[in-house]
């Protein structure tokens, strides 16, 4: 089909928009891979304006993931967190989902008023945090998982792709004597991998990313997350005692740590995410079109 005129110029200054805004979100992580790879004298030098080494030392990493240094540690909280925290929210986000899928489900209005009441008004911190301490779960290895267990919205997601799911399916294995967590777990789950994907991404993002909840509820150093290493070196002037410790050397200049430091924490993520992607795409248009 021939495009018109105004069709072409709307494409083009597509193209344009999306090309700028590329490089307004690349140059920056650009310049952080890029000052973590650059020797302090020669970014010096430069005046801090290195977006293209002209040469190249590997220091940072090194200290930063030297043996015994406090990344390895905030790492395995991490992927400890992030794995255990994906697998009990994705469980409770679909038990819930399910159940407000079926519209036979006595007081289903009511009940999903309430789960869309937590995403207008929520608790507050200090009331959060005098429940959490009242439980006993301040500076446990298990808080960061159960704090950010379970999300309303990812639950609608999951919701509105289930009641897209043909009723007779169901009805067919109700028949044949399954039960409800039978069908669930044998017909619904293996259906709705997309939608599954798409929300343990967002929770997985969501566990990775959060630092907030370990500022808060987290004082052991050992404890910690990788995120809240991050914040604590990007955002003071000096490196974490524990981390001068471990080194056992006069530290290199902050600037570049931080931005080593950057690049280790968001890697994972950046392998990861081309991976599922397709999921992730699939399971956000759930919903956008009825047929």
């Amino acid at each position: 089909m021939k495009l018109t005129r105004g069709e072409k110029a709307f494409g083009a200054a597509n193209y344009i928009l999306l090309t700028l805004l590329t490089v307004v979100i690349v140059i920056p992580f650009w310049y952080v891979i890029s000052v973590s790879v650059t020797p302090y004298s020669v970014f010096s030098a430069k005046n801090g304006m290195v977006l293209f080494p002209t040469s190249f030392s590997f220091d940072y990493y090194a200290y930063l993931l030297k043996k015994g240094s406090l990344i390895y540690g905030a790492y395995g909280v991490t992927l400890r967190n992030t794995a255990g925290g994906v697998l009990l929210a994705l469980l409770l986000t679909a038990m819930a989902a399910y159940a407000l899928a079926e519209k036979r489900l006595p007081g289903r209005r009511f009940l999903l008023l309430i789960f869309v009441f937590t995403m207008l008004f929520k608790g507050g911190m200090i009331p959060t945090y005098i429940t959490i301490k009242q439980l006993g779960l301040l500076n446990t290895d298990y808080v960061l998982i159960l704090v950010m267990a379970f999300s309303a919205f990812n639950m609608i997601i999951m919701k509105t792709f289930f009641e897209g799911i043909p009723e007779s399916l169901r009805e067919s294995a109700a028949i044949d004597g399954a039960s409800e967590l039978r069908i669930l777990r044998s017909i619904v789950i293996p259906i709705s991998m997309p939608a599954i994907a798409s929300v343990g991404l967002l929770y997985m993002v969501t566990y990775w990313n959060d630092f907030f909840n370990a500022l808060l509820y987290v004082t052991d150093w050992h404890k910690a997350p990788v995120q809240l290493v991050l914040r604590t070196i990007v955002a003071s002037s000096s490196l974490p005692p524990e981390l001068l410790e471990a080194a056992g050397r006069t530290p290199p200049p902050t600037i570049g740590i931080q931005m080593a430091a950057i690049v280790i924490v968001a890697l994972p993520m950046l392998i990861l995410y081309p991976f599922i992607q397709k999921y992730f795409e699939q399971g956000m248009m759930i919903g956008s079109v009825k047929g």
